[in-house]
Parts: structure tokens; C-alpha cells; sequence
């Protein structure tokens, strides 16, 4: 998720290519994180100390963790948590971009300074980012008002991390009175309160979506995208209704439905866009018992 998020800002920034952003987080998917960069980024190291460790690894037959140990520059236990870390996303595709010669380790910190003071999140909610939790993420997300739409969205974005491609990623939603949806894939869930969930195409989600969850190449909206986007929404539905069972909510679903390109009325519209690779989808939704 952090991949695209700061990528994207590299590609505006003028760092890289989006073709370059591309191939980084295909290699991404191959590297494991090294110590050192972990070190860095968690304020344990400095990068000169990272620097003479590497140095000194070339004429030693030591790991890195042992040499940082010897030289006093870290603990075993700071070593054993650093370890634990190597999977993390936001370390892997930094690990990457070093690697990869696109940009240097303390020009990465000064470029998440930057995307961090551009987009108004405080440290805390930077290192949330950073940490791929979804459930923390997506209130960072949501506009103000939105706050009783975060298990829904949250739902959402998790079941195509986890069907359609892990590096997918929430953007700035919208309150809304009214919205345009195109080729809709829409879903009634009756209950105490009555909600109405949609995917909505823009910018080629429709058809990722419906190619991630059917694993069938789709180009073009036709009733084949529709019914897969169908499918995969009906499993959001049904994970959210079954998470609001568990709190004493009983919600039933309806069957999804296909439309044409619609503008719709209600009250409390969420549009709730998620970039997936270099298409993006809207999710929309509202429980205000629907929309016109």
C-alpha cells in the first residue's frame, strides 16, 4: 500500500518514471529487507554507521546484525526486533529504490518528509502508513463525517489486498449528496439500518477488479466484468454483514445489481476511491437507506 502511496508522490515529484515505479514494485516482491536499512529508518543506525558495517562486512565473514553488535552500535535484542521486520512494504520497496539506483537511503527520508508535511499526517499516522495496518490506514482517508463508513471501507479495501493485488491502496474519499457512477455493480444489505454498496468504475478499475477476482484478462465493461465485480462485492457484503452479526446487527443481502452510467441522490454519499496498480475503482456506499 505504502509502495504506491509514496511512489505515486516520487512519479509527481519528478524522482521517477511511472514505468520505473512499475518495475520497482514488481523486484519488490523478490528482495528481503536488508538490516542496515531497516536500522536506518527505525533511528537505530545512523547511515554512516549502516556504511561502516557494510565497509567492514567486505573483509569480514560475519552478518551484519553480529558486526553491529561487536562495535557496539546495537544490542542483541535490537537485532532480533530488526529481523522480525524485513517483510514490512514500506522497507522492502525502500530497500528497492536504493537498489534499484533511483534514489539514495537519505533522500528517501527526506522525500517521506516532505510527502508527509504535504498531506497533513503527523508522525503518528506516518508510521501507521508505513506499518500496512489497513484498520488504522483508512480513517486516515475517510472525510470528516465519514467515521461510521470505517468497517465497511475497511472490509473492502482488505478483501482486494487480499484477492486482487496487496499493493492496492485507499485515496482521499468524499461526503457527497450526490454522485456519478459509472457502469455500477451495486448491493442492497436490508437491516436496522438500510445500506447500499457499489463499485463504480473510473480509470480501469471495473475491469482489475474483475480480472484479479475471475483470474480472466477483461479490457473492456461488459456483463462478464460486471458479474465477477458482482461476486466480489456480494463477499464484502457478506464479511461486513458478518461482522455486524457479532455486535448484534442482522443484516440480509440482496442480490447484487448491473447498471448503465447513473447519477445518483441521497444523503451521506461516501465515494471512497482505491487505486489498484494504475487503475483505480470507487467504492461507494451509504446507509442513510440508499440512494435515488
Amino acid at each position: 500500500m505504502i509502495s504506491y502511496l509514496l511512489g505515486n508522490y516520487l512519479v509527481e515529484e519528478g524522482f521517477m518514471t511511472k514505468e520505473q515505479l512499475s518495475h520497482v514494485i514488481s523486484v519488490q516482491e523478490k528482495i528481503r529487507v536488508k538490516l542496515g536499512l531497516i536500522a536506518v529508518s527505525e533511528g537505530m543506525l545512523t547511515i554512516d554507521q549502516a556504511d561502516a558495517i557494510n565497509r567492514l562486512q567486505q573483509t569480514m565473514d560475519k552478518r551484519f546484525g553480529d558486526i553491529a553488535v561487536e562495535k557496539g552500535y546495537l544490542t542483541d535484542a535490537q537485532v532480533g526486533s530488526l529481523l522480525k521486520m524485513q517483510g514490512n512494504e514500506f522497507l522492502t520497496f525502500a530497500q528497492t529504490l536504493v537498489d534499484e539506483g533511483i534514489i539514495t537511503m537519505d533522500k528517501i527520508q527526506l522525500v517521506l518528509r516532505s510527502y508527509q508535511v504535504e498531506n497533513g499526517f503527523t508522525n503518528t499516522e506516518l508510521e501507521v502508513l508505513k506499518s500496512g495496518d489497513i484498520d488504522k490506514i483508512v480513517p486516515l482517508f475517510l472525510p470528516q463525517g465519514a467515521e461510521e463508513y470505517e468497517d465497511i471501507v475497511a472490509v473492502a479495501l482488505k478483501t482486494i489486498v487480499r484477492c486482487i493485488d496487496r499493493h492496492s491502496y485507499p485515496m482521499n474519499g468524499i461526503l457527497t449528496d450526490k454522485a456519478a457512477l459509472l457502469k455500477p455493480v451495486s448491493q442492497v444489505l436490508e437491516g436496522g439500518d438500510t445500506w447500499k454498496v457499489c463499485f463504480a468504475d473510473e480509470k480501469g478499475g471495473l475491469c482489475r477488479l474483475a480480472s484479479g477476482f475471475a483470474k480472466e484478462e477483461f479490457t473492456v465493461v461488459d456483463e462478464d466484468v460486471q458479474d465477477a465485480v458482482g461476486e466480489l462485492l456480494n463477499c464484502i457484503s457478506g464479511l461486513f454483514a458478518t461482522a455486524q452479526s457479532n455486535k448484534g446487527i442482522t443484516l440480509e443481502l440482496m442480490p447484487p445489481e448491473m447498471g448503465d452510467d447513473a447519477s445518483v441522490a441521497g444523503t451521506d454519499i461516501l465515494v471512497m476511491p482505491f487505486g489498484i496498480g494504475d487503475t483505480t475503482v470507487n467504492f461507494v456506499v451509504t446507509n442513510k437507506n440508499g440512494w435515488r
